[in-house]
């Protein structure tokens, strides 16, 4: 699963690249929440469909890399969709299925073809008339959902690098193993971005 948009090649992104981030972003809303709406299979196999082959488009074919990253993400659906298969009735789960596929692969697009700085440019745009009231302040809004959007794709790059680095060593890849420099090394990043933070604020 790809999150940026260094892996994607110039002439996939001339298009897409080309709108505003704001642009994207009230579209992708209104498209999830029209396929919230929407429960017919048909249309939803069709969106999903659709969705699957633009981001197949943006991010290029799929890799070894792409497929270790976002596997858990696929067994979390997978889980999901079994489960509603199980309780409630096959349609359904194929119904949560298409929603899921569609509104992740729409998602993923918008990230692919949109730098971050300026979908936080935008949404510090957004809540200045909020920031002008007192309620809200803007760039630490904006700067939260950087460093999430930053953060997650960096968290899945680091649990790839400690199993491929006790696999070297010929560890077993157990459950404990894997957690305790996990969460070392995600305890480092956040000392180092409240760090980033705080001398940002002492600039500003």
């Amino acid at each position: 699963m790809q999150w940026t948009t260094q892996r994607a090649g110039p002439h996939r992104l001339m298009w897409l690249g080309r709108w505003p981030a704001g642009l994207k972003i009230v579209l992708l809303i209104v498209v999830s929440g029209v396929l919230v709406a929407v429960s017919s299979p048909w249309p939803l196999g069709l969106a999903a469909v659709f969705a699957t082959a633009l981001w197949t488009y943006v991010a290029g074919p799929l890799t070894r890399q792409t497929w270790l990253t976002g596997r858990w993400v696929v067994f979390t659906i997978a889980c999901v969709v079994l489960y509603i298969g199980l309780v409630s009735s096959w349609a359904a789960a194929f119904v949560v299925l298409c929603r899921l596929l569609a509104l992740m692969a729409l998602a993923m697009v918008v990230m692919a073809t949109t730098p971050v700085s300026a979908i936080m440019d935008w949404i510090e745009r957004l809540l200045k008339p909020l920031g002008r009231r007192g309620w809200v302040n803007p760039a630490k809004v904006a700067l939260l959902f950087g460093l999430v959007l930053r953060f997650v794709p960096v968290l899945f790059g680091q649990w790839h690098e400690i199993r491929e680095a006790q696999a070297a060593r010929g560890l077993a890849a157990q459950p404990h193993a894997l957690l305790v420099p996990m969460i070392l090394r995600t305890l480092e990043r956040a000392e180092d971005i409240a760090q980033a933070i705080d001398a940002r604020n002492g600039i500003s």
